[in-house]
């Protein structure tokens, strides 16, 4: 039996619950509806791996698809940080310009995409442009986290504190993680796409908590 790319279907339909549950009991106010946005990025990922892994929907359009998903996440990330905090300026839409660049570059050589291996767990894909696609993609999110530890340093009201740090959380207890992984594991690099996608779902539980306690803060 191919079970390849099952646990991307367990993630998928669970982040499929978390939106469902805050779009029906949520303040929708306009960072909540982004950091929902967020989170239906990471089921939309999850969901095109299964198919690549699962139905052997291995062509580059497929890949593409999902680089094309998880690209928007960390530059929309960062503008909801933004905004969360109070930072945000007409000029921040600029944030979104490499993940652009990438979604517009990368139909042009699509020849090059290829899926390296599917297990249970995770994809492996082959991209080009890898190193420079990884620096545009982690910046946003080192520059997110740093942003959200400020705010919540300094914040005073406890129940501003408590939706920051929830935020904050999020980030940290995902993405630094993944980068104690991959210093003592490298071979976690080959499929890090995939890995922290599957990490990330630590994210979308604290967005969820977040969203839900993100009544009186809202900007």
């Amino acid at each position: 039996m191919n079970l390849d790319g099952i646990i991307s279907l367990l993630i998928a339909c669970i982040e499929l619950l978390y939106i469902i549950n805050l779009l029906i009991f949520a303040e929708k106010n306009s960072i909540n509806k982004l950091v929902i946005g967020m989170i239906s990025l990471l089921f939309g990922y999850q969901l095109i791996e299964f198919f690549i892994c699962f139905a052997g929907l291995q062509k580059q359009i497929f890949i593409y698809l999902a680089f094309l998903d998880i690209s928007l996440l960390p530059p929309l990330g960062l503008y909801t940080v933004l905004k969360f905090t109070g930072k945000l300026k007409s000029h921040h839409k600029y944030i979104f310009i490499p993940a652009l660049f990438f979604i517009v570059y990368y139909p042009f050589v699509l020849d090059q995409f290829a899926v390296t291996k599917c297990t249970v767990l995770y994809a492996a894909y082959h991209y080009p442009m890898g190193p420079l696609y990884a620096t545009f993609y982690y910046l946003p999110i080192i520059g997110s986290m740093i942003i959200l530890n400020k705010k919540w340093g300094r914040e005073t009201d406890p129940k501003q504190k408590s939706v920051t740090r929830l935020f904050f959380f999020g980030y940290l207890f995902t993405f630094m993680p993944a980068m104690i992984i991959a210093l003592f594991i490298p071979s976690f690099i080959t499929a890090v796409e995939s890995l922290l996608c599957k990490l990330a779902f630590i994210f979308a539980t604290f967005l969820m908590f977040f969203v839900l306690k993100n009544k009186t803060v809202a900007k």
